[in-house]
């Protein structure tokens, strides 16, 4: 009996498959189901059901690989596996490019399961299953798997065609938008509620057109997914479904709410870890939440430490962004705040033409503002503030979080007085702290091992000497004032000190590396 990959594929919920590899655009038959990999090749167009330990490891051994990858009659291989499967990068390649459907399916499945599959879910009683599976598994995720089998990029927009979420490179991405924007895009709509017509080739000077599918949700938002437009009949049915499936998944207010605000970490993640590679991208997403990046910016990121009477409120930095927002009316157009990873991210715009010295000035100025605002509103917390380089191509706004958060962490321990912090405080530690930290470790060893081995065990305060010596500049009155201890006492710790690790203080280049050890020491472990 001949049956169809794509069809089989098609009646198994679609939350309970992840596509490794692509599937093929033709169809593609077989006649026989298999459990093993046999020594030789298959006799028939065959599909391998693989569901133990030992024919899934056999995947990610090339002598088996390379032999599945010339056999003519291997159709595809699903893998029912209870645990998670690992298959070696080389052999997951090998399989991609020679075309080798691979797909997990999440559920058991028997021969016969698989035979029957089409009749068993068939009935429409069972789109409740599907869509609680699709909720559980996640909008985003499905999508991401769905693309990859299609080999297609997936754009979602919003009723304005403003780009919340985006699968694909920045090339295929770019085309896109380019497409959206012509005047081909508004003339291939047609009376179709659910899609509009690709614009020809030769109108848009690309090789590929796309196409746009329209999401109706509830009759009052419509959001629409861009594809592209050569999808045969079979990939448009599963499109179809996964369309219908995210139409319901999206069918309440607080849903829909609750999807942009993942988007919205999702593109504040790549905000600050990922560089975008296309700015053009970067600006249109950013504008969803009415963000304008188009100017340079500086970008700060505020700490908070609690007070216990805060502990407790789970909304606190929801309210203090609101509060910001409603008491710094005159930077409104200036400034975005965001909440990330227990802290507060600010944006601030400055496309002035000012040197470098009144650009960290300006930037000062505003952080000291804002840390005054919540620290006099706030009585009971702490609020220091890192701020990074400033950024005139939005694109680097990622290595400017870094940063910021550099300053802050070797601020909090070397500049105690203080709340405000600009990476250019760190000096030559600017360059030091981006060394790997086995290296940094490394170098610490040299000096301090006798000396963090005393404190621990002795309580002699070595390092923490160290620490004042460094700050107040060997000055030994402000030092013991600072230890409140006797000038001599200090006098002779510091010998002590010299005694122990060999380092002279009054050789220039022996303080140099001890101080270079100390700062690396409590940097590394704030």
């Amino acid at each position: 009996m001949k049956l169809l990959l794509q069809d089989v594929l098609f009646y198994i919920p679609l939350y309970q498959l992840t596509f490794l590899t692509p599937l093929p655009k033709e169809n593609t038959y077989f006649e026989t189901v298999s459990t093993t990999i046999p020594d030789q090749w298959f006799e028939s167009p065959t599909l391998l059901l693989l569901d133990t330990d030992e024919e899934c490891l056999k995947l990610s051994n090339k002598k088996f690989v390379n032999q599945l990858i010339q056999d003519s009659n291997l159709i595809g291989i699903i893998l029912c596996h209870r645990h998670e499967i690992h298959i070696q990068e080389d052999c997951l390649l090998l399989l991609s490019e020679c075309k080798v459907p691979l797909v997990i399916a999440e559920e058991p499945l028997s021969i016969s399961d698989l035979l029957e599959v089409k009749k068993r879910h068939h009935a429409f009683s069972l789109l409740s299953i599907e869509l609680n599976g699709f909720m559980n598994k996640g909008f985003m995720q499905i999508a991401e798997n769905l693309s990859t089998a299609l080999e297609t990029p997936f754009l979602f927009f919003d009723e304005n065609d403003q780009l919340l979420w985006q699968i694909g490179s920045e090339e295929e991405i770019e085309k896109v938008l380019q497409w959206l924007q012509s005047d081909g895009h508004e003339k291939g709509k047609t009376n179709n509620p659910n899609r509009l017509l690709p614009v020809p080739y030769a109108d848009m000077g690309m090789d590929e057109p796309y196409e746009q599918y329209m999401m109706n949700i509830a009759g009052q938002v419509q959001l629409s997914l861009v594809t592209l437009a050569n999808l045969t009949e079979w990939q448009g049915k599963i499109l179809d479904k996964f369309i219908g499936l995210s139409a319901l998944f999206f069918q309440t207010e607080e849903i829909i709410r609750t999807q942009r605000e993942q988007m919205k970490e999702h593109f504040i993640y790549d905000l600050l870890y990922h560089k975008f590679e296309s700015k053009k991208v970067l600006i249109k997403q950013a504008k969803t939440w009415g963000w304008n990046l188009e100017k340079p910016h500086h970008l700060f990121v505020i700490d908070v430490a609690l007070s216990d009477e805060w502990m407790m409120n789970l909304e606190w930095m929801d309210e203090m962004i609101v509060y910001l927002e409603n008491h710094l009316s005159d930077l409104n157009d200036q400034i975005i705040l965001f909440s990330f990873q227990d802290q507060i991210v600010v944006l601030l715009k400055d496309d002035e033409n000012r040197n470098p010295s009144n650009r960290k000035s300006f930037v000062f100025e505003k952080a000291a503002m804002i840390e005054k605002e919540l620290s006099s509103h706030w009585s009971g917390c702490q609020f220091h503030i890192g701020i990074g380089k400033w950024c005139q191509d939005s694109v680097n706004l990622n290595k400017s979080y870094q940063e910021a958060k550099m300053a802050l962490q070797f601020g909090k321990v070397w500049l105690e007085n203080h709340r405000v912090f600009h990476i250019n405080d760190l000096g030559i530690f600017n360059l030091i702290i981006h060394l790997h930290k086995e290296i940094l470790y490394d170098f610490c060893e040299e000096y301090l091992p006798s000396l963090i081995e005393s404190d621990k065990k002795l309580g002699t305060e070595y390092l923490k000497t160290l620490k004042a010596y460094f700050q107040y500049q060997g000055n030994v009155n402000e030092v013991s004032e600072a230890l409140y201890i006797h000038p001599n006492t200090l006098r002779n710790r510091l010998k002590k000190i010299e005694d122990m690790t060999g380092v002279y203080l009054q050789n220039n280049v022996d303080l140099l590396n001890l101080m270079v050890a100390v700062k690396i020491h409590y940097s590394m472990s704030y």
